[in-house]
């Protein structure tokens, strides 16, 4: 006998996920929804309003991937974070002298999820957005992150498990305030960033070659390492990264810097002062955007983690270290 069309809860879950998340983010972004689920959702790609009335937004070239997921029986609890070593250089080593309990949503995720994210890589941010159906309140975590700082040092070998527990912490809600919206703007921010890395390190080795201290050396003139220098800081400065990091001191010394150097290039630059401002611009200008990409990847990248380095980057008015009892 035929049966009428049936949605099972799981559907209505989906949908009301998407319909929450929807309503968090502001209005000029859009949602790509992705068909079948191989573990991305959707792509977010943000927009700005170009003019007063709000009736024009364009893109900012800039997106972060979203595996959404959903439940109205989610467990709130704490996750005690200890001071640690640096993960991306050397095995997990925790301070169990001193803590601090973040509170968190706990989640358990496919590994499968977790594999399909690390083949990505870090460039392309992937973002755990979870949505408690009951409160309708929606919470994110950076996957990409989470895996390499925390799943990882953890447990090496999760790949040999169904699905791993991931907590997120309370303070990373989704609310629709720029204040709670820049942390999504950093991210659709991502991939920019690596390509400005990228592009720095190469400058900064042709500085160096032009100074004569590379492995091997060409003979230049004075004339083309002006020139050089000159393209270097135009193409630096039109990396479209200096925009939505006000919130990152080190942004703002770079971008003035080069601003420096570009002036100083529109002049003369007297031919016996060449070599002390190629040092300059070698040893300080560039050593300090290249810099940006070791701090990005030792710092930046555990923003808005459970991590004690977390809770003191991301929310420093509340990460307060505790004593641990002997």
């Amino acid at each position: 006998m035929a049966t009428p069309k049936r949605r099972s809860f799981n559907q209505v879950k989906e949908e009301i996920s998407f319909r929450v998340l929807r309503q968090k983010l502001p209005e000029a972004w859009v949602m790509h929804e992705y068909g079948p689920d191989y573990g991305i959702d959707c792509v977010v790609e943000l927009f700005d309003y170009v003019d007063d009335a709000k009736e024009i937004a364009e893109t900012l070239g800039e997106s972060f991937h979203v595996q959404l997921k959903s439940s109205d029986s989610l467990q709130y609890t704490k996750r005690r974070a200890r001071p640690r070593g640096n993960v991306a250089k050397g095995a997990l080593s925790e301070d169990m002298s001193e803590f601090i309990d973040i509170e968190v949503v706990n989640f358990q995720l496919d590994v499968s999820d977790l594999l399909t994210v690390q083949l990505l890589g870090p460039a392309v941010p992937v973002l755990l957005i979870l949505v408690d159906i009951s409160t309708e309140r929606a919470f994110f975590v950076c996957l990409n992150d989470y895996l390499e700082k925390i799943i990882i040092p953890e447990d090496p070998r999760f790949y040999e498990k169904g699905s791993k527990l991931v907590q997120i912490p309370l303070q990373n809600e989704i609310l629709p305030r720029n204040t709670y919206l820049t942390p999504l703007r950093a991210y659709g921010k991502r991939a920019k960033m690596y390509g400005a890395f990228a592009r720095f390190a190469y400058q900064r080795k042709e500085i160096e070659r032009a100074r004569g201290n590379a492995a091997f050396n060409v003979e230049t003139s004075a004339e083309s390492d002006i020139d050089m220098l000159r393209v270097f800081a135009e193409s630096a400065l039109r990396q479209d990264i200096w925009r939505g990091h006000d919130f990152w001191e080190p942004m703002r010394w770079s971008y003035s810097e080069l601003k420096d150097v570009e002036a100083t290039l529109t002049g003369d630059v007297d031919s016996k002062e060449l070599e002390a401002f190629k040092e300059y611009c070698d040893l300080h200008v560039w050593r300090r955007l290249c810099n940006i990409s070791n701090m990005y990847e030792e710092l930046v990248r555990e923003w808005f983690l459970p991590t004690v380095l977390a809770q003191l980057a991301s929310y420093p008015e509340q990460g307060q270290l505790q004593k641990a009892e002997v």
